[in-house]
């Protein structure tokens, strides 16, 4: 099951399940948020409490959506679910890169 988007504005709420069966329902509507925001994009991640290599391929999309535009990501809080998806992936340093905290 996968959450609604809130609307457009300046933050994006991550959903509890970041996997292959959420991918396809979420790459659409996050493309539609991105097309009705101009800002950059911050992401609350804290929520994630699943997620999988098609997950984390998902957000890097997001990022270099964002990134064709000007606009960059900013990671707020990612869970260690998250975290570890990340670190397994050899992404710790795209997760610390891209955190607002800048580091993760």
């Amino acid at each position: 099951m996968t959450e609604t988007l809130p609307p457009p504005g300046p933050a994006l709420r991550l959903p509890a399940e970041l996997t292959i069966y959420t991918a396809g329902e979420l790459h659409p509507q996050w493309l539609a948020w991105l097309a009705a925001s101009d800002t950059a994009a911050a992401v609350e991640a804290d929520a994630v409490d699943q997620v999988d290599a098609a997950g984390v391929q998902l957000l890097l999309a997001l990022q270099r959506a964002l990134a064709g535009s000007g606009r960059p990501l900013a990671l707020h809080s990612p869970s260690a679910a998250l975290q570890a998806a990340c670190a397994a992936l050899g992404l710790h340093g795209w997760l610390a890169q891209h955190s607002a905290q800048g580091a993760a």
